[in-house]
């Protein structure tokens, strides 16, 4: 296996034998630094070893190592919308990883749909990738059973299937998630909560539905049909579910919402319409992107450790594909309640004594 060491016009090959003989190591002990291992090499010894690979410029030749690996070095990522910016830090996440362990990674976009996940599924195998990570994937649990019969290592990032139709996966709790939005808003005095979701077939909706409506009985609270709606997850969609809530003069008095992106957009729709937020409507999010944070009103979201999530489901897969054995295969997180509403108990009471103080100078 050579490398290249290139100064001025000048090209010179090097190959791990000769690195080895320069740092008076063995040719394995070079390898395991190039390729990061984790074991069996001292921390002064990598040092000086990375030292002298990085004087030489010296990059591996993949193709090499991939014909005396039977490997590709390549992972498959597919996620079900690009543009979203829920999922750009999991592509971060997982290209921070994989690059460092030297794989390259492929990127599929779905677009939620389940044929086209599908074909980009299939479009992997025929990559030879080394494995597969599926992120909030929309396949169901029939077409993954038969998937793997292609014997390629499969992690699932925000899916929760029976153990044997995946090698690894992690996610988020999604019902105590939805549970712990719902909760937040009762606890703030409102009862008439609209639930407003993305895609409703798949499993993390399906869940926070269920989350929703646990809090609601918990709380003594009747389940309203009328105040569930669901469509996609988008800021335009989340404008339209505004409009039709104030168009159809629909009674209520929050909003909890399955993704941040449906949020700005229900955040924008009712300041257009003129409701003040969070004066006369609550709202909660879900993911906490970093969009959240700068928006204006700062939108109290639930929160999961999405970088962190993605890292462990790669590090999870790599030790699958080099044979070592994968600790915490299945994973669910609790997500957390992030309330950027400060004066959420101030700003409810002034409403409230402001209302009751025009009743009584009505009677009086």
């Amino acid at each position: 296996m050579r490398g290249e060491k290139i100064s001025g016009d000048e090209k010179r090959k090097y190959s791990i034998e000769e690195i080895a003989n320069i740092c008076h190591v063995s040719k394995a002990t070079v390898s395991r630094v190039i390729n990061n291992s984790a074991t069996g090499v001292g921390k002064e010894t990598r040092a000086r070893v990375q030292k002298v690979i990085d004087s030489l410029n010296y990059r591996p030749n993949n193709l090499a190592q991939s014909i005396a690996t039977a490997r590709s070095r390549m992972i498959g990522l597919i996620v079900p919308d690009v543009s979203n910016f829920f999922y750009p830090k999991i592509i971060r996440s997982v290209t921070d990883y994989m690059n460092g362990k030297g794989y390259a990674v492929l990127i599929g976009n779905s677009d939620y749909d389940p044929e086209k996940e599908a074909a980009q599924l299939l479009n992997m195998i025929d990559k030879r990738v080394d494995g597969i990570i599926l992120c909030s994937g929309v396949s169901n649990a029939t077409f993954l059973e038969d998937f793997r019969k292609y014997k390629v290592p499969l992690a699932l990032i925000g899916r929760s299937f029976d153990s044997s139709l995946s090698d690894v996966s992690i996610t988020g709790d999604n019902e105590k998630g939805a549970y712990k939005s719902a909760s937040y808003l009762i606890e703030g005095g409102n009862r008439r909560i609209v639930y407003v979701e993305g895609n409703p077939k798949i499993s993390g909706s399906i869940q926070r539905l269920r989350g929703y409506r646990s809090a609601l009985e918990d709380a003594g609270l009747p389940f309203d049909p009328e105040l569930v709606l669901s469509g996609e997850y988008s800021i335009e969609y989340g404008k339209r579910a505004a409009d039709y809530l104030v168009d159809q003069k629909i009674d209520f008095d929050a909003v909890m919402t399955g993704s941040d992106l449906i949020a700005i957009g229900i955040v924008s729709g009712l300041l257009k319409r003129g409701i003040r937020i969070p004066e006369e409507i609550e709202l909660v999010g879900f993911d906490n992107i970093e969009l959240s944070g700068v928006f204006h009103p700062p939108l109290t979201t639930i929160s999961k450790p999405h970088y962190d999530m993605a890292q462990h489901i790669s590090r999870q897969l790599i030790n699958i594909i080099e044979g070592k054995e994968p600790s915490l295969t299945h994973m669910q997180v609790e997500p957390s309640c992030n309330s950027r509403n400060n004066e959420r108990a101030n700003v409810k009471d002034a409403l409230f004594f402001k209302h009751y103080a025009q009743k009584i100078k009505i009677i009086s």
